[in-house]
């Protein structure tokens, strides 16, 4: 059977999922972004590709027949989101085999689960722990500047003035972003399964870190320390901080690509 008719029967038995999903990101069209970003990221690696052979039309039955069995046994019984999580991964999978005849990377499947809409429940869970450690780091920084300023939950205190760190400056929509860059790099490289924990690791690390930096940027543009700061500088140092963690974690893709395997001989 022609692996492109695989992925649309896969798509036909998995379309309430699919239904759902739509109804879903309809409302908030942003949580599409990263299924949107990975289609395209597809799209520009089989363009890149196209110059390449095409190994013979075959299909590996058994990764397919499992997400397929799971599904089934799993369909009455899962949250709606779940069951979008099986049908996203198993229909990406059967196109994706359709596109390289080939199977995908590891880092395949983290781009599967960042295209379902988390990012609201990546709030609710990590939001309050990212805001206390984020605000804690912070005063951190300033007081080496020689500020007094202390921390009172997700307040700073400072001069009498209370500063709140709301969800915003939790940092979990710029771990999220560094993420689905990190994880698209790692598809497009085809790295490995350690290079590809590596790479996440450091990820996560340069995006916190980066989103301490403008929190504490902004510190001194919210107090007023810095003097007729024009509006548009909160969102500027936002982007700022995120091309900085964006580069440096290309960058480090780029070495983890470089980076031979050890040699295996004694």
């Amino acid at each position: 059977m022609h692996p492109l008719l695989v992925a649309i029967l896969a798509l036909a038995a998995t379309w309430d999922p699919w239904r759902w999903y739509v109804a879903r990101v309809f409302t908030a069209p942003e949580e599409a972004a990263a299924l949107v970003l990975t289609v395209a990221l597809l799209g520009g690696l089989g363009i890149a590709r196209m110059t390449r052979p095409t190994s013979p039309h075959t299909v590996p039955l058994l990764p397919i027949a499992s997400l397929l069995a799971v599904y089934a046994a799993a369909h009455t019984v899962l949250p709606p989101i779940m069951r979008a999580a099986l049908a996203i991964a198993l229909t990406l999978f059967c196109f994706y085999l359709a596109a390289f005849r080939e199977r995908p990377p590891v880092a395949f499947w983290g781009l599967v689960a960042l295209a379902l809409p988390v990012l609201p429940s990546l709030q609710f869970t990590l939001g309050y722990p990212m805001r206390i450690i984020s605000a804690t780091l912070v005063v951190g920084l300033l007081e080496l500047h020689g500020l007094a300023i202390t921390r009172q939950g997700t307040f700073l205190l400072w001069q009498g003035e209370t500063i709140q760190f709301d969800a915003p400056c939790s940092g979990v929509n710029m771990l999220w972003a560094g993420l689905l860059l990190t994880l698209m790099g790692c598809t497009w490289l085809r790295l490995g399964a350690v290079k590809v924990a590596i790479a996440v690791t450091l990820s996560i690390a340069l995006t916190s870190a980066a989103n301490v930096l403008r929190a504490t940027s902004l510190f001194y543009v919210e107090t007023g320390m810095v003097s007729a700061a024009p509006t548009w500088w909160h969102e500027g140092i936002g982007i700022a901080a995120f091309m900085l963690s964006a580069a440096l974690t290309l960058w480090l893709l780029g070495h983890l690509r470089e980076r031979e395997a050890p040699s295996c001989a004694a």
